[in-house]
């Protein structure tokens, strides 16, 4: 806010005759950041607290002086008006044109080639920029008349929109990212059935001597941690298994055996399939020691373990094991994600008809993340620190998805006896929509009676952003796999989708700068008022 916006009407504000001091130019800068960063709101802010104060007859008065002050101070200070447009701007939210940007580069990449990255920049943009500027145009009214709010809604949203679109499309381009496709919870089950057939058919070779040793180790450890034969007999028969050289019933078993990797995965697959119930929790607990130590005998075999001759063979399967392994871990992240999003639309969907599935999402997700003991449901099920890191701060939100949970409940969005509860208090008493409207009390009822379709409109759009968080976050969890490197190391890259914070903030100056131009006077200028 200007100081003297603290200065009574009747009062006169300092100002050198002829010019500007630089009070008066700091001043002038200051008025313009406000407006720029509140769509217009900080006028009217202003506005009512003279009306409170008794300095304006009225708050519709009091909006007409803050208006011809904001006019007299552009022309008085153009330079440090403008400069206070940029500077405002940037503090405006991006409403997700960084990552509409990308979504719709990688859709449009099969049928525009190289030119989709432009073409999904100039959408992100332009799109993110029409709102915008059309929230500018709006907010920049103050004459009352509801068709000039519309008329300049519709030329700030083109001026926003063209300059977005050229912009994005020309400037926006940030750090290449990988053009490889991210896969999906059912593409990481068959890479990991993929991977492991092949480990099956591998042509390494290993002493059986080797394998006793990896058992008697496990076994060794096993104790150690009070674990005991009566209260994990699928463990202890997995350990004599390894210590026998092999799984009963299968060829090449015995003490002087051959193994291969298919004699070790005969194993493990009895250990995966210890049911899981309560009576068997300890069972299950021990039998991942020994999990853990079969597949680092196949991923990293010991000297003298690998038969000679099979020594190339030995390092194929090593990767493929891992490799299996990675897509499998991927794989029961995205599902225990997958599942958790399920679970939020089925609740959502049943108590709320689908319009609280913001809340029921960032619910599940704190309670994943929560952490008891050092522990949370997410690292346990493989979730690094940067993941659930991530989890944590989606359970807490941005402050635009904040704000417009807010919004969407002081307006009754959510549905139920909020909304006609909402519409009638709106509705009767006017409130701030018809201060808005110079005390219209027939705009005011209408705009009221509207307040429930905003507040679901606000929800909608919450819920959607919400979704479209945690789709991304699915997209996080699951690059993180053997099947994602190898797309990306035979995939290109593509041009980022560009840093949000410059490129819009340039867009909606240039457009706000623009707009005003395009927008008549209000309020006439008499050049008197500085000198």
């Amino acid at each position: 806010m200007a100081a003297e916006d603290w200065v009574s009407e009747g009062e006169a504000a300092p100002a050198a005759a002829g010019g500007s001091d630089w009070l008066d130019t700091a001043n002038d800068f200051g008025r313009a950041v406000s407006n720029a960063a509140t769509f217009g709101m900080a006028n009217r802010a202003k506005a009512y607290i003279e009306y409170l104060k008794g300095n304006a007859p009225s708050y519709s008065e009091g909006v007409d002086q803050k208006a011809k002050a904001s006019d007299v101070a552009r022309a008085r200070s153009p330079y440090a008006s403008i400069a206070g447009d940029v500077y405002g701007s940037i503090g405006i939210p991006a409403l997700g044109a960084e990552n509409l940007a990308l979504r719709t580069g990688s859709a449009l990449a099969p049928t525009l080639g190289r030119a989709a990255p432009a073409v999904g920049r100039a959408v992100g943009y332009g799109a993110t920029g029409a709102v915008t500027g059309a929230a500018q145009g709006a907010g920049g009214t103050y004459s009352g008349n509801l068709p000039d709010y519309v008329q300049n809604a519709m030329i700030g949203g083109a001026l926003g929109g063209a300059l977005g679109g050229a912009g994005g499309a020309a400037f926006g381009r940030g750090p290449r990212v990988s053009a490889a496709e991210v896969p999906t919870q059912a593409e990481l089950y068959a890479a990991k059935n993929t991977g492991y057939g092949a480990l099956g058919n591998s042509g390494a070779r290993y002493e059986a001597a080797a394998l006793h040793d990896v058992a008697n180790e496990a076994e060794q450890r096993l104790l150690a941690e009070r674990y005991h034969w009566r209260d994990s007999p699928g463990t202890w028969r997995g350990v004599e298994e390894a210590r026998g050289g092999g799984a009963p019933g299968q060829l090449n078993t015995g003490p002087n055996a051959i193994i291969d990797p298919g004699n070790i995965d005969f194993i493990v697959k009895g250990l995966n399939r210890i049911p899981k119930t309560e009576a068997t929790q300890t069972d299950r607990a021990s039998a991942s020691i020994l999990k853990r130590a079969l597949n680092d005998f196949v991923e990293n075999p010991p000297p003298g373990a690998v038969l000679p001759g099979t020594e190339r063979a030995a390092a194929q399967a090593s990767t493929l094991a891992r490799n299996a392994r990675g897509d499998y871990g991927a794989y029961k992240r995205a599902q225990a994600l997958n599942e958790l999003i399920s679970n939020a639309q089925n609740t959502a969907g049943a108590t709320h008809s689908g319009l609280n599935l913001q809340n029921e999402l960032r619910k599940g997700v704190r309670t994943f993340a929560k952490e008891k003991a050092g522990e949370s449901p997410a690292s346990k099920a493989g979730f690094i620190p940067d993941e659930t890191a991530a989890l944590r701060g989606y359970a807490r939100g941005t402050n635009l998805t904040n704000l417009m949970r807010y919004g969407s409940n002081a307006l009754g969005g959510g549905g139920g006896i909020g909304a006609p509860i909402a519409a009638a208090a709106y509705g009767t008493g006017g409130g701030i929509a018809g201060q808005y409207f110079k005390d219209d009390p027939g705009t005011a009822g209408a705009v009221g009676l509207m307040a429930p379709v905003l507040g679901t409109g606000l929800r909608v759009l919450g819920n959607r952003r919400a979704n479209s968080e945690i789709q991304a976050m699915r997209d996080l969890i699951a690059r993180r796999s053997p099947l994602f490197d190898y797309r990306a190391s035979m995939s290109g890259t593509v041009p980022g989708p560009g840093s949000p914070r410059t490129a819009k903030a340039a867009r909606d100056a240039l457009a706000l700068e623009l707009m005003k131009q395009a927008q008549p006077t209000r309020v006439p200028i008499d050049t008197t008022d500085w000198q």
